[in-house]
């Protein structure tokens, strides 16, 4: 320590990049470390001087060149006679395991910084089951402080985990040192959670989530899959692909599905439901339905299909299921079989009708054979008879005969379908003196009926057929409300009132049906509107009546009310819209109309009856025409051959082999230059069922010298 002189072995010149045999002092030896650590070494240095204290000191150091490494120094003093004479020590580079100790520790901050932040709880127990860290995670799932647990035994702050699997888990783990994952309900702290539990250095690490959330949904699945499965209805759910719905993939069917379809989950999973309604007839079409889905709206939609010799009905809905975006990417179609409630329902109504039809069938036939003897009296008086005059009434008397059968006639054929709805301005109150005969025929001598028909009553716009169906309907219902004698009363008046839809008032014309029957319970007044509701035994009714009249009504604007009190009957009472034009036209009387004096016509007539083709042809005759006359198709054909000159044909409908509505299409491309009129006992609406026969005239059935006159009149102004 006298001269202050320092002696290197060769590694330290290397070390600091000093040349070998430099001339070394305590000064330049101490400069060389680097930082704070000259600080260190420089009182490590002293301290060893003055107290014999040795040291051994991590520090920075800095060779000649620049470069900064670390390095460990230790050393200690040399004594003579208690003094210290020298000091003596060794140096070593540690970079590297400096680096590895920093990197050792960087990884550990990064390792707590991680656990202490992350979204799920951990905790670590020591060998002593003590709490050695928490995270925050923890602390918000466990609801306690995590200064609260550190140190503290699990099993004492949370006793209720004793004997569960929580402490088998855990004790486990510690004596196999293998993981083990466990998912459990902790009732103290309401939650389920899944834990993973690892063994440590210090004992137990524990992962966790509460999975409560979770496993409610996955209860809440399994229920809803249940309950689908046990759906009686058809559901099968579709992924959206790239193309359109026929490209679209089977995800699952529930059972039903399956028994519709006879087959199972796994082989209809993959298909599409363009594969299943391969053969089906789906109304509206299936590229209907992906429109409607594409527009996150449902579709309802029919489908027919074969199976084992019959067809299948299917009623189906499907509903788009949205997804995490604003488009639906999957869709629901749910299936039911109608087959039998189709069946049954057309069944029924085939019954209501047979059975209105065979209530009236003893009065219709009485007016026919009245209307027949009519006829045929005058018919025998005009044979005997010389006096000109009471030949004319016996003429009109007949003629009115022969019109009112064919308006009973038309009335049957409306009332069994045989015509479409359409509507007509028309006053209610001939309306319903033209439908009393047939309303009388439906009441029983015991059973009074009373019409009261207020005057100059406004048109309405109705549909007779129906009406009269509606009105025929609610008579026979009052008819069955009264067990013995009683009354049935119809009235027609114009009342002022809103509908029940909407708020302003307007004019309605109400025809009403009271009757003094049983009356009906409060609770059942509005379930006689709904579709197979009935009151009366099986096979008694069909409970279609009062569901056809509110349909009826809603389709034209109007509507049905229903007011009943048991014990003393029941009113029903229908409200028609007052038209908004009177279009009402005064029918042309069936009177004789002169001959017009213009050009003859020449006419050929064809008919399979012959006495029909005879009075047609000499009606025809007395108007003015040339007639001819052939009892078919074929006899027409050969008349058509050989005369030249034909302006008309007047054809039946019905008759063996063509028909006349395909002898009437053939004439008329055959001779687009002749008229042509088509003769029917049946409605117009039954006869032109395309639109090739608009040109056609209708003549129905018997055919009236009135009728021929208009046809000829329209005949010649085409001509």
């Amino acid at each position: 320590m006298g001269d202050g002189v320092v002696a290197w072995t060769p590694l330290l010149y290397d070390l600091f990049a000093v040349p070998q045999g430099a001339d070394l002092t305590l000064e330049f030896a101490l400069s060389l470390y680097y930082g704070d650590s000259r600080q260190k070494v420089m009182e490590a240095v002293k301290s060893c001087l003055s107290e014999g204290k040795p040291w051994k000191l991590d520090v920075k150091c800095q060779s000649t060149e620049g470069r900064i490494f670390w390095g460990r120094t230790i050393g200690k003093a040399i004594c003579e006679n208690g003094r210290v004479v020298a000091l003596q020590g060794a140096f070593q580079d540690i970079t590297l395991e400096r680096a590895a100790i920093d990197e050792r520790l960087r990884a550990q901050a990064e390792q707590s910084f991680v656990l202490r932040t992350m979204p799920d709880g951990f905790f670590l127990l020591d060998t002593h089951w003590r709490f050695s860290f928490v995270n925050a995670a923890a602390e918000q799932m466990l609801r306690r402080d995590p200064t609260e647990l550190i140190g503290e035994n699990i099993w004492d702050e949370f006793p209720q985990a004793r004997g569960t699997i929580f402490e088998h888990t855990y004790k486990a783990v510690r004596e196999t040192g293998i993981s083990r994952t466990f998912q459990a309900y902790f009732a103290p702290l309401e939650a389920w959670f899944e834990v993973s539990a690892h063994p440590a250095q210090t004992g137990v690490a524990v992962h966790f989530r509460d999975v409560t959330r979770e496993v409610g949904e996955q209860r809440d699945l399994r229920l809803f899959r249940a309950a689908i499965d046990a759906m009686t209805s058809g559901a099968i759910m579709l992924e959206r692909g790239l193309g359109d719905i026929n490209s679209w993939p089977i995800m699952y069917a529930n059972a039903s599905a399956c028994r519709l379809w006879n087959s199972d989950t796994e082989t209809l999973r993959g298909r599409t439901l363009s594969d299943l309604l391969a053969q089906a007839v789906c109304s509206p079409d299936l590229q209907h339905v992906g429109e409607a889905l594409v527009t996150s709206e449902l579709c309802k939609f029919e489908v027919r299909r074969p199976s084992s010799g019959r067809q299948k009905i299917l009623d189906c809905v499907a509903v788009p299921l949205a997804g995490q975006s604003t488009e639906f990417g999957h869709a629901v179609v749910l299936m039911d079989d109608v087959t039998e409630q189709r069946r049954a329902y057309e069944e029924r109504h085939r019954s209501e009708r047979l059975a209105l039809i065979g209530q009236m069938a003893g009065g219709v036939s009485h007016d026919f054979n009245n209307l027949l003897a009519v006829i045929l009296g005058n018919v025998e008086l005009l044979e005997l008879t010389t006096d000109a005059s009471e030949a004319r009434i016996l003429i009109s008397e007949a003629r009115d005969a022969v019109m009112r059968g064919k308006s009973l006639n038309d009335s049957l054929l409306a009332f069994a379908g045989k015509s479409k709805l359409t509507p007509q301005t028309a006053d209610l109150g001939m309306f319903l003196q033209s439908v009393a005969p047939f309303v009388r025929r439906a009441i029983p001598s015991r059973i009074k009926l009373e019409l009261d028909v207020e005057a100059n009553l406004p048109p309405v716009l109705i549909d007779a057929a129906m009406a009269e169906s509606c009105l025929l309907n609610v008579a026979i219902n009052a008819r069955e409300a009264i067990k013995e004698t009683g009354t049935i009363r119809i009235t027609l008046d114009a009342v002022e009132c809103a509908h029940p839809n909407r708020e302003d008032p307007q004019t309605w014309v109400r025809l009403s049906v009271q009757d003094t029957g049983c009356g009906i319970p409060q609770q059942l007044q509005e379930q006689v509107f709904e579709p197979f509701f009935t009151t009366r035994s099986v096979g008694q009714g069909s409970g279609l009546g009062l569901s056809r009249v509110r349909g009826y009504l809603e389709q034209i604007g109007g509507f049905v009310t229903l007011s009943s009190t048991v014990g003393q009957g029941t009113t029903v009472s229908m409200y028609f819209a007052v038209a908004p034009v009177d279009t009402r036209v005064v029918a042309p009387t069936d009177q004789p109309i002169a001959a017009s004096p213009k050009r003859r016509l020449k006419a050929l007539v064809v008919d399979d009856t012959l006495a029909v083709a005879r009075v047609v042809a000499r009606l025809l005759t007395s108007l003015g025409c040339d007639t001819l006359i052939a009892s078919n198709g074929k006899e027409a054909r050969e008349i058509l051959d050989r005369e030249t000159g034909l302006d008309l044909l007047i054809s039946d409908v019905v008759m063996p082999g063509e028909s006349g509505l395909d002898l009437a299409r053939a004439i008329s491309r055959t001779y687009p230059n002749i008229r042509i009129a088509l003769m029917s006992g049946y409605t117009q609406d039954e006869i032109r069922t395309d639109g090739s026969l608009e040109a056609i005239a209708f003549l129905a059935k018997p055919v009236s010298r009135v009728q021929l006159q208009a046809f000829l009149e329209s005949a010649r102004k085409s001509a």
